[in-house]
């Protein structure tokens, strides 16, 4: 039978036992077969300093840009790289309207590409990832992803004349899992179902830990720092986020002296107040629970640190998956 003559399905079947290596010659082989191998070959794409190249056909290509579902660049820093290419890299991105996953890593200056054009429409993008920060670019895309899932942004600029952006009200009405600066989490997290809430820099304060329980979900992942020492700080916590699962709160306070056992005593009265709670690092210290007797469910929390008997550990905690998830570079960042 003639190539074709096969249906659509067929020649896609096909495509799926080849290796990567070998698409480009499908796609050259003849004209039907050059759609289904490009849809494959430019399905998931990443782009570093080495192939710069594959911004140029994309930027070019509207059809083949439509192709695109995850798309990561990594620039490496001071790449000196001329405003025609970041040009190109909008235009592309422009293109790329069939994008679930997007990961932008280049110049922090360069936020202007992802402000696209206003026909372009990422209906199905469920995350984000990027070296901007809230800004006004950053916004303005933000603005046109309403399946968006899951937003990961850096930090503020250096820069005392930087001013975070607002979103639209009906902005990001899916948003689940946010990661970024203190204070954009207070302009994005209030009014949206956030859940996971990791914040890479900034202040967690007692008024900032209020403001993010007033997502519409109940958060259930809290990662964050703060300068404060304070037990006020994880009662607020357990008050206003009762429903937490996963807990980490990283200190900058210098301790120039062991506390006293009844500022554990009064963080683990806290912790007891969190039925959910199954992990849980403070101040640096991993807590650990454990039943409080046969007949009675309820949790007790202790300090590892200062366990004047063994408790058997949390198996998150052990398995190092939770603090992985949690940006365990928290720790020394500080």
């Amino acid at each position: 039978m003639s190539v074709l003559l096969l249906p659509p399905e067929l020649l896609d079947n096909i495509s799926l036992h080849l290796l990567p290596a070998h698409l480009p010659s499908l796609a050259i082989s003849n004209s039907r077969f050059c759609h289904v191998a490009q849809y494959h070959l430019y399905r998931n794409i990443y782009v570093d300093n080495r192939n710069l190249s594959c911004v140029f056909t994309l930027a070019r290509n509207p059809h083949i840009a439509r192709h695109v579902r995850t798309f990561v660049i990594r620039l490496r820093p001071f790449s000196n790289l001329l405003n025609a290419f970041y040009r190109l890299l909008a235009t592309a991105l422009s293109n790329m309207s069939g994008l679930t996953s997007l990961d932008i890593s280049v110049d922090q200056g360069a936020s202007w590409i992802i402000r696209t054009r206003d026909d372009s429409t990422y209906h199905r993008l469920r995350r984000f990832a990027s070296s901007f920060p809230l800004d006004n670019n950053v916004a303005h895309f933000l603005n046109k992803v309403h399946a968006l899932v899951e937003l990961d942004l850096d930090s503020l600029h250096n820069s005392p004349s930087f001013s975070l952006a607002e979103l639209c009200p009906g902005a990001l009405p899916r948003l689940t899992q946010f990661t970024g600066s203190a204070q954009a989490a207070q302009r994005i997290v209030p009014g949206r179902p956030v859940e996971h809430i990791h914040l890479n820099s900034g202040d967690l304060t007692e008024e900032l830990a209020e403001s993010l329980a007033k997502s519409t979900a109940a958060v259930t992942v809290l990662a964050a720092a703060t300068s404060s020492h304070s037990v006020s700080l994880i009662g607020t916590l357990t008050r206003c986020m009762e429903h937490l699962v996963h807990l980490r709160i990283v200190t900058t306070y210098n301790f120039s002296d062991a506390p006293e056992t009844m500022y554990f005593a009064n963080i683990a009265d806290a912790l007891t107040s969190l039925p959910d709670l199954q992990s849980c690092e403070i101040w640096g210290l991993h807590w650990v629970s454990s039943k409080k007797s046969f007949h009675d469910q309820g949790r007790v929390w202790q300090s590892e640190a200062f366990n004047s008997a063994f408790v058997p550990p949390n198996q998150l905690l052990t398995n190092g998956t939770f603090l992985d998830d949690l940006y365990s570079d928290f720790s020394y960042t500080y």
